[in-house]
């Protein structure tokens, strides 16, 4: 990862353990400290998915691109056009 994820990723996890403190040291019942403890949580939940999400296609989309500079690259033998293929396969399953 590099500095700015390392950042991001800091900011994300003390955002979450300074809201969770927050509502734990919050004068409010158990019952709302409950609620508003999974509240935080789905929302925690919903911005790490959309982030893996994001991250995800972007892999994806690198590794196409990759793969189509290596076909223009490489040898065109029946050998690496199947390794690639093979690759491509994977990518999009």
């Amino acid at each position: 990862m590099n500095g700015k994820g390392d950042f991001l990723a800091g900011v994300v996890v003390g955002t979450v353990i300074g809201a969770v403190a927050g509502l734990l040291f919050a004068p409010a019942s158990g019952k709302e400290t409950r609620e508003r403890i999974s509240e935080k949580g789905k929302e925690f939940k919903d911005v790490a998915v959309d982030r893996a999400r994001e991250k995800s296609e972007a892999v994806v989309s690198s590794s196409k691109d990759l793969i189509s500079k290596l076909r223009e690259k490489l040898p065109q033998s029946k050998e690496v056009q199947d390794v690639l293929d093979d690759a491509e396969q994977e990518i999009n399953s």
